[in-house]
């Protein structure tokens, strides 16, 4: 007691999960980027050793030595506050550098997993997502995910759940910026039947959503719909009812990523080789037996018209 034990070398990120990695360096990116500051800046201003340093750091290089106090540094240059951003980065930082006995994300791990998606879909170069419950989040509507937000909360509009609905719905339309820009990546949105014809927000809900899925079809460009019709079932049936395979440009790390989840109960990303190849079939298998994009557009219109027509 009182005096300084000895120093602790930072381990390696060598030994953590590629995808461990990725995730805490896409996550300081998007940090120093929003500050408005370059790597070199940082540096000068002393929030790293070296600018090569943290270009190592922010790729997800195994060959870079860092510690917790390396990483808060950078937060607090950036002005990053408590709350769940930065718990996400420092329970990263936990899992990368823990030998023996993680520090796993306690009671926040469903929040943390999403808050990572919205890091990987921002440095992705193609996104391919199946959805069998509801219509794609990237592609929602503000009447539709306002549907979608409020089934978990009836009953429950009092205290803070009007404040947590406002929440998600900002941070729902932040993520639907990625899809436009120069950089955007290419997004594969395969969207089961099912989905389709769930009335969810009524009719005049629906509607709308729908034609802003079939104007993103009609369109082209970086956004391709594709329909899962429900006959497809019997012969290729999902793995799960919502998974995204995220490739990744980034020649260090991983090429890809994929996320699952389950509505309103769980959500991971799959990291063990044997599972990841199973997701990475069934996805493949959904989309070889979804509807062609003209089928697609002529499946949509119908759902339009029938919608459009007297009630």
């Amino acid at each position: 007691m009182g005096g300084r034990g000895p120093h602790r070398t930072p381990e390696p990120a060598s030994s953590a999960p590629p995808i461990l990695r990725n995730l805490l360096g896409a996550a300081l990116q998007r940090h120093r980027v929003d500050a408005g500051l370059t790597q070199p800046q940082v540096a000068a201003l002393g929030g790293i050793s070296s600018a090569p340093k943290l270009c190592r750091i922010e790729k997800g290089a195994s060959n870079v030595r860092f510690d917790e106090r390396d990483i808060t540094r950078l937060l607090d240059l950036y002005g990053v506050p408590d709350g769940e951003d930065r718990e996400s980065v420092i329970s990263r930082v936990h899992q990368i550098l823990a030998i023996g006995n993680p520090r796993l994300p306690g009671s926040k791990g469903v929040a943390a997993a999403f808050n990572e998606l919205r890091y990987v879909e921002a440095v992705a170069s193609k996104i391919v997502s199946f959805e069998g419950n509801n219509i794609p989040g990237l592609l929602q509507t503000t009447a539709y995910m306002n549907a979608v937000f409020a089934v978990p909360y009836l009953g429950r509009g009092t205290g803070d759940h009007g404040g947590l609905l406002e929440q998600r719905r900002e941070v729902r339309t932040q993520r639907q910026q990625i899809l436009e820009g120069s950089s955007a990546p290419e997004f594969t949105a395969i969207i089961d039947e099912t989905a389709l014809r769930r009335p969810i927000g009524g009719r005049a809900v629906m509607l709308e959503q729908l034609r802003r899925i079939y104007g993103r079809c009609e369109r082209g460009g970086n956004v391709h719909v594709r329909v899962f019709p429900t006959e497809a079932w019997a012969e290729c049936p999902p793995l799960t009812t919502a998974m995204t395979l995220l490739k990744l440009a980034d020649p260090e790390g991983p090429p890809e990523m994929l996320y699952v989840e389950a509505m309103n109960v769980s959500a991971t990303w799959v990291e063990d080789p044997v599972s990841l190849d199973e997701h990475k079939a069934s996805l493949e298998g959904v989309f070889k037996h979804s509807l062609t994009k003209a089928d697609t557009m002529r499946f949509l219109q119908e759902r339009i018209d029938e919608l459009s027509g007297p009630h």
